[in-house]
């Protein structure tokens, strides 16, 4: 899909092009943080669930405020638990577990007349903290994995901005490569060879930044299981 944010930004505009494409892209999203939601497989044009995430979706474009520093697609994953939430009360199933912290609060919380309060914004504003210490919880366990801490990442991150471009590439690289990512993620290796050979840059200066790129490229990969992260990584356009 056409990055996301320009098709954003098109449609906001009152391109219908681009607001088709961007919900064309969006329908696994969607349909991924619905079924999560009601915990069970879903299919389009048979589950009413997605109907209804998928129109809470085109509403939440227009609704969307860039300047509250929350992704888009946080936010519209927001509005798809609000609207959800509601639903499944509505059809009598208000026995399905919802994830996230909805069920507390969701007789206050549910429909547009709460969305459209100063209530909604300060909860907002309350999830997207949860959600991103959250984020940085499952990061630090994925870092795990291949055996960095956020500790060592701060201290092998380059100082040099050339330096952090030039490896944030390759980690783009390395993450858009199934077959290399596939070997990253069952040896736990970066393959300098092969990375050298796709991006033109030296073996050793891969392996001065074997952990970061590897770091960065786990985030590139899994950018929707991470939106705030992401979003923070792409905003800087520099890696730090």
């Amino acid at each position: 899909m056409e990055d996301l944010d320009h098709l954003l930004a098109l449609a906001r505009a009152g391109d219908e092009a681009a607001r088709e494409k961007l919900l064309a892209g969006c329908r696994p999203f969607i349909a991924r943080v619905t079924a999560g939601l009601c915990r069970r497989q879903l299919e389009w044009g048979f589950d009413d669930e997605l109907s209804v995430a998928f129109i809470t979706f085109n509403e939440a474009i227009d609704r969307y405020q860039e300047d509250r520093k929350v992704p888009f697609l946080a936010f519209a994953r927001l509005m798809i638990k609000s609207r959800i939430t509601d639903y499944l009360r509505k059809e009598a199933r208000a026995s399905v577990h919802v994830a996230g912290s909805f069920d507390s609060e969701q007789e206050d919380l549910s429909g547009s007349p709460f969305e459209s309060s100063l209530a909604w914004q300060d909860y907002l504003a309350r999830e997207a903290t949860r959600e991103r210490e959250e984020e940085i919880r499952d990061y630090a366990r994925l870092l795990a994995e291949f055996e960095i801490s956020f500790s060592e990442l701060v201290r092998c991150a380059p100082r040099h901005q050339d330096t952090r471009c030039v490896l944030l590439e390759v980690s783009r690289c390395l993450a858009a490569e199934d077959f290399l990512f596939e070997q990253l993620t069952r040896t736990k290796k970066l393959p300098l060879k092969e990375l050298s050979l796709l991006t033109g840059v030296h073996r050793k200066t891969l392996e001065r930044g074997r952990k970061y790129i590897i770091a960065m490229a786990l985030l590139w990969r899994h950018c929707q299981e991470f939106l705030y992260l992401c979003h923070y990584l792409k905003a800087s356009g520099r890696g730090d």
